[in-house]
């Protein structure tokens, strides 16, 4: 009877934190053990977990799929149809009239490809031809290791550990599939450690050291600890996209009914851009021309550069040249504001904005009078945006080493709405070109890869909100001096305010241009090692430094020698 009332109680299962009960995580073992759940007390939450346990469906009915897939792989193999029709995966006939797929690739129908999802499980789906095409373990232990991320020991972050949470449930669920028939149960304890790696194509691999603990409860009892290595991968399906405008989904189906579009890969596609521009469509009673008439108020928003200068003559040639070509020379509703530090600074800026204005005399380039203080970017910052007067501004601060595109523009617009969403692109900073190409200048700074740069994650420096929610969270910090540290202040404080403002994203049209970062010694502790920091990161890749180090190994020893020395004769004697 004990065992009866113990399984009725996971079953139905009844949680205790009262009006709390069910708000928090849905991915836990008593949750999809239950068949109820209890109690609910308001609506809300009983459609949050309806949705929840739906989205459970929908990953078995794509598991299924993957089987099937697996079935139809295999069985083409035993045919002997992959070796000798490499597509006949796509156009495999099961009878003379009779395709065995339908859809072609690309059509909403398209059942996916069995070449790609039917093929077995395993950790060599994917057989690298190069060094450089080897794909990289990470490391998981207490903390998670990793030689391509800028930090390489670092704590498993969130998305990482709900990923392996995921990952070891669904394996003890799996063991523990019969374990009533059989009488016992495993349950799991830790992970001792594990490697980690992503495959683009084939999905997400796993090798796991796991503590479990076998319990037997029927016959002889027994309770033992089992330690047990698993080698998973998540399989990866075909990638499901959603068009959105201004919040309204743009439905395929109506789209191809009002205007017979083949949605397939047929050349003559229509593109989703121009059936807007149309603006003959209605979706969910919202018509596309409103919609293309809110994406027009959007685009003629006017985006208020505020940049500090302080010397760099010859990058601020670079930075208005930039200007010029991508915003003047396009008509695009934009002003600059300029916080120059310093009288030698003002008179040679003045030269370049006047050289400007000249070609363009309606350009709003505002040159504020010099700061005579020391450089303090906050200080800058909150003097240049204070010199733009309307709350319902779209204020973007910059640096003089950026470089961007139109389309960098378009995102600062669409990404950065008034009291919802504070945009803080992820950059793009270039390595050393020296170490990349050989050269002092990089020959296409738009040029995106391992060994041209890397995202600037932690950086917060170049960010567009508009003026009202930076006066509701306080402005800067103007007793920040020097380098660094301004933009963390900021970001926390966006953070504090409300956590959901805050929009990041990877930005491919923004570019920091590669400099020397000297940094300056009478800087805080603090603000000198993030100084350091990112002058370090801004060598080159971990590749390219080995290799660095590689061809010069007599210097490099004679260099740590040094050091050695240095330190062991600061050591003081006893």
């Amino acid at each position: 009877m004990h065992g009866i009332s113990s399984e009725m109680q996971t079953i139905f299962y009844h949680n205790s934190s009262g009006r709390e009960a069910f708000t928090g995580n849905l991915k836990l073992k008593e949750v999809h053990r239950a068949i109820t759940l209890h109690p609910i007390k308001q609506h809300s939450h009983m459609y949050r977990i309806h949705n929840y346990m739906k989205g459970l469906e929908l990953q078995d009915l794509q598991q299924k799929k993957i089987l099937l897939h697996r079935d139809i792989y295999a069985m083409m193999e035993q045919l002997n149809k992959l070796q000798s029709h490499p597509e006949s995966s796509v156009n495999f006939m099961l009878t003379k009239k009779t395709k065995l797929f339908n859809a072609r690739p690309g059509s909403p129908n398209y059942l996916g490809d069995p070449k790609l999802l039917g093929l077995p499980p395993g950790l060599n789906k994917f057989r690298p031809r190069r060094v450089m095409d080897v794909i990289k373990w990470d490391f998981i232990s207490k903390s998670w290791f990793s030689d391509t991320d800028s930090n390489p020991r670092r704590r498993i972050e969130s998305f990482a550990k709900e990923g392996l949470d995921d990952v070891v449930r669904e394996v003890m669920d799996i063991i523990n599939k019969f374990s009533k028939q059989r009488g016992r149960v495993i349950e799991f304890k830790e992970i001792f450690y594990g490697y980690h790696r992503v495959n683009p194509l084939y999905g997400v691999d796993y090798i796991l050291d796991m503590l479990l603990m076998y319990k037997k409860y029927r016959g002889k009892k027994m309770t033992v600890p089992v330690r047990r290595h698993a080698y998973l991968q998540q399989q990866f399906t075909n990638f499901e996209i959603r068009e959105v405008i201004n919040g309204v989904e743009v439905k395929q189906k109506q789209l191809e009914e009002t205007f017979s579009i083949d949605f397939g890969i047929e050349e003559n596609t229509m593109p989703a851009k121009d059936i807007v521009d149309n603006g003959l469509l209605r979706i969910d009673g919202h018509s596309i021309e409103n919609i293309k008439q809110s994406l027009d108020k959007i685009s003629l928003k006017t985006i208020n550069f505020v940049l500090p200068l302080f010397n760099r003559h010859a990058t601020f040639i670079r930075f208005m040249d930039n200007y010029e070509s991508v915003c003047l020379a396009n008509n695009e509703r934009v002003t600059l504001t300029i916080v120059p530090f310093g009288q030698t600074t003002l008179n040679k800026a003045v030269e370049i904005v006047d050289a400007v204005k000249t070609k363009y005399p309606n350009a709003r380039i505002k040159l504020l009078p010099d700061l005579e203080d020391s450089f303090a970017r906050a200080l800058a910052l909150d003097f240049g945006s204070s010199r733009i007067n309307a709350p319902e501004d779209l204020l973007f601060f910059v640096d003089v080493d950026m470089l961007w595109t139109n389309a960098m523009l378009d995102r600062i617009r669409l990404n950065t709405i008034r009291n919802r969403s504070v945009y803080f692109p992820i950059v793009y900073s270039e390595f050393d070109p020296i170490v990349v190409y050989g050269q002092s200048v990089s020959p296409n700074h738009f040029l995106i890869n391992q060994d041209s740069g890397y995202w600037r994650q932690y950086g917060y420096g170049i960010v567009s909100m508009y003026k009202s929610d930076l006066i509701a969270i306080g402005s800067f910090n103007t007793s920040i001096h020097g380098w660094g540290k301004e933009d963390v202040d900021l970001f926390e404080k966006f953070v504090k305010k409300n956590p959901k403002m805050i929009f990041r994203a990877v930005d491919p049209d923004l570019v920091h241009v590669f400099h020397k970062v000297e940094c300056d010694t009478n800087l805080s502790q603090q603000q000198a090692i993030m100084c350091k920091n990112t002058r370090y990161e801004t060598y080159g890749n971990v590749d390219q430094l080995a290799n660095t180090i590689y061809k010069n190994q007599e210097k490099f020893y004679s260099f740590v020698n040094k050091q050695i020395n240095k330190s062991t004769k600061a050591i003081p004697s006893r």
